[in-house]
């Protein structure tokens, strides 16, 4: 099977990311870096040292228009408009929108000039984007019909397979999601006006322009509306609140919710063994031990149920505590749409 090129738009948290497991899967050839940072020293230097994964083992440099890897050189660019960096003249199969920017996915899908697959990493909602969230709807994808792709958010990438487990087994009535998340780029060391240009209006709060370090700060949450896109009227039954909390990587969640048909402790925990026994992706995990956040950083999983906490009250009133690691688990899941992508381009 051969390697396909892929441009990657955006070498923020996610972006960088993604360029950190494909140095380790060497699943594809980056080709083309677009990035509006105009400083290709910043940019590689950000590459080459991160303050939660640690150096990079890897030479990285720059120069005129690119960065270098070891003996690889990639291209780089510095366009606003994602449609206007030379993704065409580098032969891309795939481009992945690692930007956040909520006006791509409609920019892309207009675009018809490339033929190849796009990638967002955000929830998205519009007709022409097909969301994929495995562990739910992976097996639906369709590589030769779907092209304009998204990967929704890291939330939604851990509850939907958990939700979608408890819905297909026992139906889910109503409940509660609590998610505690690392803080964000967006917030701030000090107090100040929040920094909410370019966010979601569901995060435009006035508290979140607090000091992320010391502070729990509770906000609304869109996990629920970008799951619907893959688990329809899952919101309608889930109510859902947030803290950012003062620590760098992975979220804790608390699924609470009231199931149709009665189970018991046992049962439940069965049938997540059970799932993760028979998946063929590392989307859901299971463990015991006394663990805390950090002990989670890097793992490649969707979501980790931590059994130690996993009760049920009167044979219909569940309780689900699990992790993920809101970047590298993530991320992980992108690379694997971008691989079974690869394996229609390519006819691996």
């Amino acid at each position: 099977m051969r390697k396909l090129k892929v441009g990657l738009n955006g070498l923020g948290r996610i972006g960088r990311t993604l360029f950190r497991i494909n140095q380790q899967r060497q699943l594809f050839d980056l080709v083309l870096i677009n990035d509006v940072q105009q400083d290709a020293a910043n940019l590689a230097y950000l590459l080459k040292y991160d303050s939660i994964h640690g150096p990079l083992p890897e030479r990285i440099g720059f120069a005129s228009r690119r960065l270098t890897v070891g003996e690889q050189a990639i291209a780089l660019s510095h366009c606003a408009d994602v449609t206007a960096a030379p993704w065409l003249e580098h032969g891309i199969d795939v481009l992945i929108d690692a930007s956040g920017d909520i006006g791509n996915p409609a920019r892309l899908a207009a675009w018809r000039a490339f033929s190849g697959w796009t990638v967002t990493t955000h929830a998205v909602s519009h007709p022409e984007v097909s969301t994929v969230v495995f562990g739910v709807n992976e097996h639906a994808f369709d590589p030769r019909r779907q092209r304009r792709l998204a990967t929704s958010i890291c939330d939604a990438v851990a509850l939907a397979p958990v939700a979608a487990l408890l819905q297909r087994h026992f139906g889910i009535a109503r409940g509660y999601l609590l998610t505690l998340h690392p803080w964000l780029g967006q917030q701030r060391l000090q107090d100040g006006p929040a920094l909410t240009a370019g966010i979601d209006a569901l995060q435009s709060h006035f508290a979140l322009g607090r000091a992320a370090v010391g502070n729990l700060i509770p906000k609304t949450t869109s996990a629920l509306q970008a799951a619907d896109a893959v688990l329809p009227g899952l919101s309608q039954k889930l109510q859902a609140l947030s803290y950012r909390v003062p620590t760098n990587i992975v979220c804790s969640a608390v699924l609470d919710v009231e199931l149709e048909r009665p189970t018991g402790a046992r049962e439940l925990d069965a049938l997540l063994r059970q799932a993760e026994q028979r998946q063929t992706l590392p989307i859901l995990r299971n463990g015991s031990e006394p663990l805390v956040s950090n002990d989670y950083r890097g793992s490649h999983y969707s979501a980790i149920v931590d059994q130690r906490w996993t009760a049920v009250q009167h044979q219909r009133h569940a309780r689900l505590m699990y992790w993920y690691d809101n970047e590298w688990g993530y991320s992980s899941r992108v690379m694997d749409l971008v691989e079974a992508i690869a394996r229609e381009a390519t006819g691996g």
